[in-house]
């Protein structure tokens, strides 16, 4: 896992790098919010989401209104699984991910005011799974995760403000023991906001 951080980090080092000398926009900053997790029940079992953050790095880079966007950022989230028969079991779910969205997007405007929507696959790195139960159903919460988010923006000159839904593409399963009979994704939503440590804008 380590590894793979590294090697992430290291992306986006140079990607940063390549883009500020060879495209004509190019953007670097900071960025943090909230989010709100959605597992789909049945008939089976219910669930609750609950609040959590996510905070982290972008880049930015592109031209003629279209944008590439990859992004690295810690996030935390919680899901309540609660089981509405007589066992009357819960599990309250705790995940600390790292995130690497890979969005492309498209902006109308200018660096002082302008509108951007994004889309794109993400790939989520476990980095732990913190389970509460009394008598609950365990996740098997794999180490890699994948999803697709779609969403839109508004800059104001270096701040921008973001919210995204997030779609599951993988199923995770669970069940009693070391049974697993039923599965669902993991959807959410967020919002943030970032802002820009350094930019540079050749196109109005």
């Amino acid at each position: 896992m380590r590894r793979v951080i590294f090697t992430l980090f290291i992306f986006l080092f140079f990607a940063a790098s390549a883009s500020a000398q060879y495209l004509p926009n190019f953007q670097f900053g900071i960025k943090a919010g909230g989010n709100y997790s959605n597992f789909p029940g049945s008939a089976n079992y219910s669930t609750k989401g609950d609040p959590g953050f996510q905070t982290g790095v972008y880049t930015r880079f592109g031209g003629l209104g279209l944008e590439f966007q990859p992004e690295l950022y810690l996030q935390k989230s919680v899901v309540t699984i609660s089981d509405p028969g007589e066992a009357g079991g819960i599990n309250k779910s705790y995940f600390t991910t790292f995130n690497l969205p890979l969005l492309i997007g498209y902006k109308i405007g200018n660096d002082n005011l302008g509108g951007r929507i994004m889309t794109g696959p993400v790939l989520i790195f476990r980095l732990q799974n913190d389970q509460q139960f009394i008598d609950g159903q365990r996740l098997n919460y794999t180490d890699q995760n994948y999803g697709w988010q779609v969403g839109g923006g508004i800059d104001f000159h270096d701040l921008s403000i973001d919210i995204r839904y997030e779609a599951g593409l993988n199923k995770i399963g669970f069940g009693y023991g070391a049974t697993e009979n039923q599965s669902s994704k993991m959807n959410m939503i967020s919002l943030s906001i970032s802002y820009s440590l350094y930019s540079d804008y050749s196109l109005d």
